[in-house]
């Protein structure tokens, strides 16, 4: 198990595609504006160029639809040129979600948490086997992670949102209008400390409770990591807690951008 990651995105100057419609839409807030892969059996490439030369550990392609089991991707970069290094080699693009009783979603992630490089340029390849719809994606982050050494305490947990309004009738059922369902995530730094406190601090002013960050509760790539990736904005921001000389709390809440698939049941 990994610590918990907190991406407040590093800004992106340039964004190209070798194919495909609109990929400009990977930087925008909303993961339901695409970028729309034209082809499958064949890489397609997404080049970033940062601007600068900056330190990243972290790459998240969000919201990415109808991919196929054998769908790939990889990551390579430098500070001179898209293919200096790897920072990931080919891998599968989706992980396992956990079985259950509804059927497997369209909807997937694909998240990178490595070693820090230093980069300016960036190109993710995803390859998808001919035969599919080609694939679709709705956002691009990259950037250093925040994380702190104790992590956060026990107490953690999710919460359903349902957006449906449900009236009762009178003869005893009820009128509903069906909305998105998606999650929330709550949590409490316990003991961070004064540096971690002032790197927090820095994250929350930056994209406060309207800009879109990405919260990871375990970035291990284990079955669940789906559910365990959260793309949407800080909710309710609170006072954090100074409990001692060089140990503060801080309880925090994310809610997903996005909708869950309509149940197969």
């Amino acid at each position: 198990m990994a610590d918990l990651l907190i991406l407040a995105p590093a800004p992106i100057s340039l964004i190209a595609a070798s194919r495909g419609a609109e990929v400009a839409n990977l930087l925008t807030a909303d993961p339901r504006e695409v970028w729309a892969d034209s082809a499958d059996g064949t890489p397609a490439t997404l080049d970033i160029d940062f601007g600068e030369v900056r330190t990243i550990d972290t790459v998240f392609l969000g919201h990415v639809r109808a991919p196929l089991a054998g769908a790939t991707w990889g990551i390579t970069g430098g500070t001179a040129s898209y293919t200096a290094s790897t920072l990931l080699g080919t891998t599968t693009l989706r992980v396992p979600d956990v079985g259950g009783i509804v059927a497997a979603p369209s909807l997937s992630h694909a998240l990178w948490h490595g070693a820090p490089a230093l980069v300016r340029y960036l190109r993710i390849t995803v390859t998808q086997p001919a035969g599919g719809q080609p694939l679709t994606a709705g956002i691009l982050m990259a950037g250093r992670a925040f994380s702190s050494a104790l992590n956060h305490e026990w107490g953690a947990g999710r919460r359903p949102i349902d957006t449906s309004s449900v009236t009762p009738l009178p003869a005893g059922g009820f009128a509903v209008v069906e909305g998105a369902r998606k999650s929330s995530w709550s949590w409490s730094f316990g003991d961070l400390t004064d540096a971690e406190l002032d790197a927090l601090y820095e994250i929350t002013l930056y994209r406060g409770e309207g800009k879109p960050v990405l919260v990871v509760e375990d970035p291990d790539r284990s079955a669940g990591l789906r559910r365990r990736i959260h793309y949407g904005l800080f909710r309710q921001l609170r006072t954090y807690e100074r409990l001692s000389r060089g140990r503060t709390r801080w309880e925090m809440t994310i809610e997903d951008w996005g909708a869950e698939e309509a149940s197969a049941l």
